[in-house]
């Protein structure tokens, strides 16, 4: 199970893929999207682990850049969800991987990056990222929540 975005609401994503290099025609899953962030600051694009039906945690994801950012950086992190993110196992508290992204600060525009979610059983999703980066303001220089888990 993927664990998407927004953590307030986690749901599974389900598609099937054929493993890299088999030939055989596989159903990949691609998202496009668009994020907001501001110069300077960390932003969470997703959040990805894996939870098992009996609410045990299972390997993670790999997670890989295809398309890195020409104005900022793209950072992969482990980190733990806190309990009650997963409402169908509300007291676990799982091990999770977030993508971040941060532009330079001073940056103002938009930004394209892109990176590939794999699973311990092969399945690959890839995630396309159109980023508008907004001019920080002195009221935007306290912590974001988007930074974390």
């Amino acid at each position: 199970m993927f664990f998407p975005k927004s953590l307030g609401m986690v749901a599974a994503c389900a598609f099937a893929v054929a493993p890299l290099g088999t030939g055989a025609v596989a159903q990949n899953n691609t998202t496009h999207r668009s994020a907001d962030a501001v110069a300077g600051k960390v932003h969470r694009l997703g959040v990805y682990g894996n939870v098992q039906k009996d609410c045990t945690a299972g390997s993670l994801p790999t997670i890989r850049v295809v398309t890195p950012p020409k104005n900022g950086e793209l950072n992969v992190r482990s980190g733990k969800l806190k309990a009650g993110r997963i409402a169908r196992c509300p007291s676990l508290q799982p091990t999770a991987q977030g993508v971040f992204y941060k532009a330079h600060a001073g940056y103002k525009g938009t930004e394209e990056v892109s990176y590939e979610v794999k699973t311990a059983s092969g399945k690959v999703e890839l995630h396309n990222v159109r980023i508008t980066v907004a001019a920080a303001s002195p009221a935007e220089s306290k912590p974001d929540q988007d930074g974390e888990f």
